[in-house]
């Protein structure tokens, strides 16, 4: 029996770590957020971008921004246009260094009325 093949071999380490990584999560749920924005489903938006919420990376900054719009676009349905600007605000805010994000930016801003 090789030493892969033994507990508290090679193999174990392989089992121990997450699948899908936590980069792919987080790439793959800021493609669906990205999609549920285009079609104006901000609730669904919101949920998919809080479950990687505490996964981190380069892409924190770009999550927490994207939920803020999502916020937004939510508030504006349910009709508290007042809370709906104030999220707004905040995703401008925090996706002003995220220029690729303008045209989902302008779509909220239009669903506003801003």
């Amino acid at each position: 029996m090789s030493g892969a093949d033994q507990p508290g071999g090679a193999d174990d380490a392989v089992v121990d770590e997450e699948w899908p990584p936590p980069k792919a999560r987080v790439r793959s749920a800021l493609w669906q957020a990205e999609g549920h924005l285009e079609r104006r489903e901000y609730f669904a938006a919101s949920r998919t971008l809080a479950s990687i919420f505490g996964l981190g990376g380069a892409e924190k900054a770009l999550t927490r921004g994207l939920h803020h719009l999502a916020a937004a676009g939510y508030r504006h349905q349910v009709g508290d246009d007042a809370r709906a600007r104030r999220q707004l605000a905040h995703a401008r805010r925090r996706l002003a260094a995220f220029p690729e994000t303008a045209a989902l930016v302008e779509l909220v801003e239009q669903d506003l009325g801003s």
